[in-house]
């Protein structure tokens, strides 16, 4: 049986598959795609899941486009999971259908959480918050549960906690780094953090690891610190790990992700990857938001002719939590005593900035979430101190909107 040939396939629903099929229409491309993605709902952005615990959300809520969008450009979906790719021949296979051929593929099949291996309970009966499915299912558990334990001190936990909180749970958080969002921010960031969380009655366990748990009746129990912490489900939020086995099926050159070029092309000169699963130049995995939605841009641009590198220029993670608006840029990637830091505090708002010869090369920010577009614009055009005093001078935020839908 012969199977159906597209001239472009796009595997993952992520923002970098769109962005990617945005940038071909832009640019006068028009050739028929086919999207490949196995959720039940259309293609939405990750990033507002699991801080919309509280007011919930319907199956199309935060859809990345409409149905309209995919039919006006073009796009056919098949929202099922491809198992394997035959790169030599150009043919994707499922479980449930014949198989599709390709002439250019793009592989943006995010990433997906770490589930640790705790003793005294599987996997499975442990929750994450990586995409809708696992929110619905701890939503689900969660009215009638009262005692969440969250294992992970990074923003993932950090706004889960935030979350459940709000909807009136007890939250207990064990982490191993120091203080929570060790890797964003110093601690003279953090400390208001951890205050606020201990004001609302969060437990916060940090420098610890969970190994073991064990059933004591309906529910769990773990030592840390000498205390017994007794609780009735358990989050992961320990990290993630790109989506390489359909990379690995094709004989793509992998490490922690899908090894790419500066064109986002992979060892495969048909194949491009982008977003959470692309592994850049030293190892680097983006892991962001606007990082993805860049590189399915340059992907769709260098898809045939090599029209623009790819910089790995600087994006910032940005969260309100517990009544606290942080934002951090570069400063994971900074080495000791090469910047001059120019730190300022005033009423709660804090910041600190990164210059190396007079270009901002890093920024922290606690607080002034108003403008934090203008802190990435800074971040990208290079301000000197100059600009960036007169432009964004430190001031009291006149107001702040904490939204549970940011």
């Amino acid at each position: 049986m012969n199977s159906k040939k597209y001239p472009i396939v796009v595997i993952g629903g992520s923002i970098a598959s769109i962005s990617f099929i945005r940038t071909l229409r832009e640019t006068g491309n028009n050739d028929s795609v086919l999207l490949i993605y196995g959720e039940d709902r259309l293609p939405y952005k990750r990033t507002k899941i699991n801080k919309n615990m509280v007011r919930g959300f319907d199956k199309d809520d935060f859809i990345i486009a409409d149905k309209a969008w995919y039919q006006n450009n073009n796009v056919e979906l098949l929202n099922i999971w491809a198992t394997s790719i035959d790169a030599q021949n150009k043919q994707i296979f499922f479980e449930e259908t014949e198989p599709i051929e390709y002439n250019k593929l793009l592989l943006a099949t995010g990433a997906g959480s770490v589930i640790p291996r705790i003793a005294g309970i599987e996997p499975a009966e442990m929750h994450s918050v990586q995409n809708a499915a696992d929110v619905e299912r701890l939503l689900e558990v969660a009215s009638n549960k009262q005692r969440f334990l969250i294992v992970g001190g990074g923003v993932e936990g950090i706004e889960t906690a935030d979350q459940l909180i709000r909807k009136g749970k007890e939250v207990i958080l064990a982490s191993r780094m120091k203080y929570p969002l060790q890797k964003l921010f110093p601690h003279e960031f953090i400390q208001p953090l951890e205050e606020a969380m201990l004001k609302r009655g969060v437990q916060l366990y940090s420098g610890v690891s969970v190994n073991s748990v064990e059933r004591v009746g309906d529910h769990f129990a773990t030592k840390l610190r000498g205390d017994t912490i007794e609780f009735d489900e358990i989050v992961s939020s320990t990290g993630t790990l790109p989506n390489i086995q359909l990379a690995k099926s094709a004989g793509l050159n992998t490490e922690k992700g899908i090894v790419v070029d500066e064109w986002m092309h992979t060892s495969n000169e048909d194949i491009l990857a982008a977003g959470d699963v692309a592994q850049h130049h030293n190892g680097i995995i983006t892991g962001l938001w606007h990082a993805a939605e860049h590189q399915g841009k340059l992907a769709a641009l260098n898809l045939f002719d090599k029209k623009e590198k790819h910089t790995l220029p600087p994006y910032r993670l940005k969260t309100e939590v517990f009544n606290l608006f942080l934002f951090s840029a570069e400063y994971e990637k900074l080495v000791p005593n090469e910047y001059e830091i120019v730190k300022e505090d005033e009423k709660g708002v804090k910041r600190w900035l990164y210059f190396k010869d007079d270009k901002l090369k890093a920024a922290l920010m606690l607080n002034d979430g108003l403008r934090a577009k203008q802190y990435q614009q800074a971040l990208m055009e290079e301000w000197s101190k100059k600009r960036f005093k007169e432009e964004l001078p430190l001031q009291a935020p006149l107001s702040f909107n904490f939204s549970p839908s940011f």
